[in-house]
């Protein structure tokens, strides 16, 4: 009787949880678009372990003419824990072939030593909320499944630097993709001044993942990231 008490009870938490706690492994591929034209790719690997762990790793390379600018790949790597709704970033590492481009993050030892600097305008109070650039990604994932939230903001620790982001939802709506209609939330990131922009589109369907993103600099110039395939797996 006890141990049917007990599962009744495991089954009834799991069941109140909200979905988003129960994202899946992915693997997801994109494609830089600038002027119509492909210039690289960018792969996805997100593996959730059963004791909620996480290992998020993203390939960057350039793609066809997007050599003719350069021919470094960026791997970057991000190994943490879910804690329901929350990603915490533990490790962080961004290999280029630049030795002064790359670093790693150890989040327990650089948070600290940001705390003893008392970095202006970030009070103590945001350390523990401290991201990487890629747990900030999958946090925003996270965020968008609550209905409730409209505006998005993450500190993410950088390589000597905190930068933060800032976004908020625009709309809801569908897009058109090579992967179908999505429903989509829309979010936009303003930067400085209205010329430099981002705007995401994320689907509900693939558990708000960006399907697109559009990079505007300030002349205008865009740059487009496309999501080409996805598969979820256990």
């Amino acid at each position: 009787m006890l141990n049917l008490c007990r599962l009744t009870a495991a089954i009834m938490l799991l069941t109140s949880l909200p979905s988003y706690a129960l994202i899946n492994s992915y693997n997801a591929t994109y494609q830089i678009i600038k002027h119509e034209i492909r210039i690289g790719t960018i792969e996805h690997v997100f593996l959730r372990k059963a004791d909620s762990s996480y290992t998020f790793t993203s390939t960057t390379k350039p793609y066809g003419i997007g050599r003719l600018f350069t021919r470094e790949q960026k791997i970057e790597s991000s190994v943490g824990k879910i804690n329901v709704a929350r990603a915490i970033p533990f490790r962080y590492e961004n290999k280029q072939k630049s030795t002064t481009k790359s670093y790693s993050l150890n989040f327990q030892i650089d948070r600290q030593k940001i705390v003893r600097k008392q970095l202006d305008g970030i009070s103590a109070d945001h350390f523990d909320d401290l991201h990487d650039s890629l747990s900030y990604q999958l946090q925003l994932s996270l965020d968008m499944h609550n209905p409730s939230m409209d505006a998005f903001h993450y500190k993410i620790l950088k390589k000597k630097k905190i930068k933060t982001l800032d976004f908020r939802s625009l709309s809801t709506g569908e897009l058109s993709t090579v992967l179908g209609n999505l429903d989509v939330k829309i979010l936009l990131r303003q930067i400085n001044d209205n010329r430099k922009k981002t705007t995401i589109w994320a689907a509900s369907k693939f558990s708000y993942l960006p399907v697109k993103i559009l990079n505007v600099g300030k002349n205008g110039e865009e740059i487009s990231i496309q999501l080409l395939r996805v598969s979820f797996h256990e």
